[in-house]
């Protein structure tokens, strides 16, 4: 049996997901880098560069880090952003998820930035987040913070296949992955 396949046998409802990271920030670094002068006539200089900063900011760990402190079931956001990787996270269990679109952390400077160009930050390219998977919520997170690492609970496995992001009353079911919202620009 493969690593991934045995990873992915762990996975079962009632696990919450963690999210590791700035949901867009990567994508949004991008877009800072290729648009400059741009972004220079939009925004104020100080803007500019507290986005730029965040970079330095960021969790830098690798998958393999990640599952070796936390010792759970570790799903990287890579291209197209969190809605991609919740989806094939919930393929990959063989079950729906149940998310709240409040908790993902998500900065302003990657919201303003993204509407200049009508990009989703939500497809967004997230490199160095993490989606993680647990029965132990709590001594996850607190391994994270030990490493200085920001997790968030964001939803859970569900007991059925919908994969679904609620935002207060309102509720949205994840479509299968978009492309990228980088490609729209660059």
């Amino acid at each position: 049996m493969r690593k991934t396949e045995a990873k992915e046998q762990r996975l079962r409802a009632g696990q919450k997901i963690i999210l590791t990271g700035w949901i867009g920030l990567d994508g949004m670094l991008c877009v800072l880098e290729k648009k400059r002068e741009e972004l220079e006539q939009k925004f104020a200089p100080a803007f500019l560069m507290q986005a730029k900063a965040r970079g330095e900011e960021r969790d830098v760990c690798s998958e393999e880090e990640i599952e070796e402190i936390t010792d759970a079931f570790v799903y990287p956001v890579g291209e197209g952003g969190i809605l991609a990787a919740l989806w094939y996270l919930a393929k990959a269990a063989g079950k729906g998820i149940s998310l709240d679109l409040k908790k993902f952390p998500i900065l302003q400077e990657t919201i303003e930035i993204c509407e200049c160009y009508r990009l989703n930050p939500y497809q967004l390219r997230s490199e160095g987040c993490f989606l993680i998977v647990t029965d132990e919520e709590s001594r996850v997170e607190r391994l994270l913070a030990e490493q200085g690492i920001r997790g968030t609970v964001i939803g859970e496995i569900a007991n059925n296949n919908d994969k679904i992001i609620r935002n207060g009353e309102d509720i949205r079911y994840i479509d299968r992955p978009a492309p990228d919202e980088l490609a729209k620009i660059l």
